[in-house]
Parts: structure tokens; C-alpha cells; sequence
């Protein structure tokens, strides 16, 4: 009996996760190993150091010797960082292609289940980790992209659409760049109309990776800013004003979103994942704020 397209596919997803299950498992076995040995680079650093303080001088052998330890343990740090970013990046790998075959799933009915799986989507996307002093890379939490950027197939953006007589910010996901201009897919399935051919400036890519405060403090949007935000448990994204940014790299901004009659609403959380600059770049001050909660 042959199998249906469906099924061809499915099995093809699951083959491709379970190399990169091995590939992983493969990675971590040799983890405690590498760790063990550079953990003997550093205590011989500490033991030769200690025999300079207990001279109260160094000599040249010592001297030696710490140089020795101090680039085998350069070396050995680099080789095990780029273990720990390549298991990382397989990790990713594997949650995109459930994420995948989740949606696919749940996207063919219109549920607050399909609403929580985008919320999930916003936890699992990878965390910037710098290299030495590198700065965040664009669409790394509020970093923007370069003009010259494009999103890819499949990547969610934001996208200013015309819907029932008025124009509105969703949750979409690009199709294709092509002469200039976006072909968006709107993720909601109750809407009749979903496909949107829209100009580059009315389509906002969505971060790709999330910001740690700590790490990346700039990667944010500061307080007192407006942003287009995705109000919760909708598709849509909303004016809103920043009034806390995230703490930690799982934490969401706490924003007030603004109403038809220039008022706020209660403090609500919503994830870097679906917060992206407002067009006008309007940034007002706190001093100059007059809002009823």
C-alpha cells in the first residue's frame, strides 16, 4: 500500500529529528570528558600559582609553565564553548521541527491551544549569546533589522493588513519576497481573506532571538516607549507604551496598551517574541504622561 504525501512527510520529519537526536546525544556523552580534563588545566594554573605565592616571587620556570597552562586553557575554553552553541543550535533545530508539526496540527481549528503555542514559540526561541565583545545582532530582541533584510518563508511577522473595511497589525507569516513586495499568509484560519500582497514597510520581522538583560541590556526597548505590541490572547498587534522591561531573558515587557479614547488599559505582560518598534518611533517621557489605569 503506498503511502500518502502526509505520511512521506511525517516520516521524513521524524527521521530528520531523530538524527539530530543522535547528533546531540552524540555531543553531550563526551561533555563530562572534556570537562574532567579542562578542569585539570585549572588546577594545575592554581597549584603552579600557589607555589609563586608561597616564594613570594616568580621565576622563570613558573613563568613558563603558567603561559603553558594559561593557552592550553584559552584554547580548551573556546573548544568547549563552541560544543555547548553547536548542541544549543541542534536543540533548536529539533524544537522548530515539533514546533512545525504542532502547528500544522493545531492551525486547522482556531483554539486558545493555538493561541498558548505561540506564546510557547516565544519561550524557545534561542537566547544571544555573545562571542568576546560582540554586539546583539539584528532582530535580537528590539535590535532592528538591516533595511537590506528580508524575512524568510515561514517567519513570523507583523504585517499592517486591510481587514472587514479597516486597516489593522497581525500576526503573519511571510510567503515570499518578490519585486519589492511581501506575500503574508494571516495565521488566524477564521479569517476568509489571509493572503496579503503588502509593501516591505508595512511588514515588521519579529525578533528571531530573545535578549538577556544582563548580557545585552541595550537589546530593549526602554521605558516610557511606544511599541506595537501583540495584545494577549489575540492575533493583533496594539499600540502600547513600555512601562518594565523584561529581568530576565523568559520575562515579557509589562506594557499598557492605548485605547480609541487615549487611555490605558491595565499593566499587561506580553514577550519580546511579539513586541516590535511602532512606526512613527514615537517616544514620549514619563514627566509628560497623564494615564488612568
Amino acid at each position: 500500500m503506498a503511502l500518502t504525501k502526509s505520511q512521506i512527510s511525517a516520516a521524513k520529519e521524524y527521521s530528520d529529528e531523530q538524527t539530530l537526536l543522535i547528533e546531540l546525544f552524540k555531543i553531550l556523552y563526551n561533555v563530562p570528558t572534556m570537562v574532567t580534563c579542562n578542569e585539570a588545566v585549572i588546577d594545575n594554573i592554581n597549584n603552579t600559582q600557589e607555589l609563586v605565592i608561597q616564594k613570594g616571587m616568580i621565576d622563570p620556570e613558573s613563568q613558563k609553565s603558567l603561559i603553558g597552562f594559561y593557552e592550553v586553557a584559552e584554547k580548551e575554553v573556546k573548544e568547549e564553548e563552541e560544543v555547548f552553541r553547536k548542541a544549543l543550535a541542534i536543540i533548536n533545530e529539533v524544537r522548530n521541527l515539533r514546533h512545525q508539526k504542532i502547528k500544522s496540527l493545531l492551525q486547522s481549528q482556531r483554539s486558545s491551544t493555538f493561541l498558548k503555542l505561540l506564546q510557547v514559540t516565544a519561550v524557545r526561541m534561542p537566547v544571544w549569546y555573545p562571542k568576546n565583545d560582540e554586539r546583539p545582532p539584528p532582530l535580537c530582541g528590539a535590535i532592528e533589522p538591516l533595511p537590506s533584510y528580508t524575512a524568510k518563508s515561514g517567519d513570523l511577522v507583523a504585517a499592517l493588513v486591510k481587514q472587514s473595511g479597516e486597516e489593522r497589525w497581525i500576526v503573519a507569516e511571510a510567503v515570499e519576497f518578490k519585486n519589492g513586495k511581501y506575500e503574508v499568509e494571516d495565521i488566524d484560519v477564521k479569517e476568509t481573506n489571509r493572503n496579503f500582497t503588502l509593501e516591505k514597510k508595512n511588514v515588521k520581522p519579529l525578533p528571531l532571538m530573545r535578549a538577556d538583560p544582563i548580557i545585552s541590556p541595550d537589546a530593549f526597548f526602554p521605558c516610557n516607549t511606544f511599541v506595537l505590541a501583540m495584545y494577549p490572547q489575540t492575533t493583533c498587534f496594539f499600540k502600547a507604551l513600555v512601562k518594565a522591561s523584561p529581568k530576565t531573558s523568559y520575562d515579557g515587557y509589562e506594557v499598557l496598551f492605548e485605547d480609541d479614547f487615549n487611555q490605558y488599559t491595565i499593566m499587561m505582560i506580553v514577550s519580546q517574541r511579539f513586541v516590535v518598534s511602532f512606526p512613527s518611533s514615537e517616544i514620549i517621557h514619563k514627566d509628560d504622561l497623564k494615564i488612568e489605569y
